[in-house]
């Protein structure tokens, strides 16, 4: 477990722009205290000029303080800052870059494949978020709480929200406050994929496991989208008619 745990933290703090060697240096900032870069090499067995530029690379990144006092000491910036200060620079940085990019010429219906788990649960969550009016999923316990989050704020502005799952997520929809207002079906639903149709306008289907190689197909073909629709109306009637509403 502490293994798996160290892993995460890496790879997390990969996404707020450390590599690898620099979050392995900032999470032994966390766990023993002010270090310097002799410190730092021997606790995690590297070389000291790696362990002094990953520090000076720290500090340029606002994850790290330097202490006055010889020799120069080190220090974690508490993880709670180093979030906080690196997602207001992201919406910053987010909001002066849609202010300077052209809008996206839109299509007259495409077929788009989602390629990865990261990037297919990115535009499922997207998809979800953006929902006008309704939304209809149909996803395994294993994948609902991924859009736990988004389907609550649906639920909470008055958006329709339709989830046909298995057993377990619908206890885990019925234990979940926000989403009091969604309406669930307990149908067949296989874990690892995923169905979704936004505003009758978008369709998500596909793969969604653990590999990095899943697939899904997005669109916004009328064609596709009209097949989709009678489909998940045809699961609901049959679900219905088997009481399992």
């Amino acid at each position: 477990m502490e293994y798996t745990r160290h892993e995460d933290s890496l790879t997390i703090l990969g996404d707020f722009g450390l590599s690898r060697l620099e979050a392995g240096v900032y999470l032994a900032l966390l766990t023993e205290g002010e270090l310097n870069g002799y410190e730092a090499a021997k606790a995690l067995g590297i070389s000291r000029s790696n362990a002094y530029t990953a520090l000076a690379t720290l500090v340029e990144k606002g994850a790290a303080w330097v202490i006055d006092g010889s020799p120069t000491r080190y220090a974690a910036i508490p993880a709670k800052d180093l979030c906080a200060a690196r997602l207001r620079r992201l919406e910053d940085g987010a909001a002066r870059l849609l202010a300077c990019l052209p809008e996206r010429k839109p299509g007259s219906g495409s077929y788009l494949t989602v390629r990865g788990r990261d990037r297919v649960i990115d535009r499922l969550r997207l998809l979800v978020a953006g929902a006008r009016e309704r939304v209809y999923l149909a996803l395994a316990r294993s994948e609902l709480s991924l859009v736990g989050r988004e389907l609550a704020d649906l639920a909470a502005t008055g958006r329709k929200v339709v989830i046909i799952t298995d057993e377990g997520g619908a206890r885990w929809v019925s234990t979940e406050s926000g989403l009091s207002g969604a309406v669930v079906y307990r149908g067949v639903v296989a874990p690892g994929h995923v169905r979704a149709i936004a505003d009758s306008q978008y369709v998500l289907t596909g793969e969604i496991g653990a590999g990095s190689d899943e697939t899904c197909l997005y669109s916004d073909q009328a064609n596709l989208v009209s097949l989709f629709k009678e489909a998940i109306a045809n699961e609901i009637k049959l679900i219905e008619l088997g009481g399992r509403t």
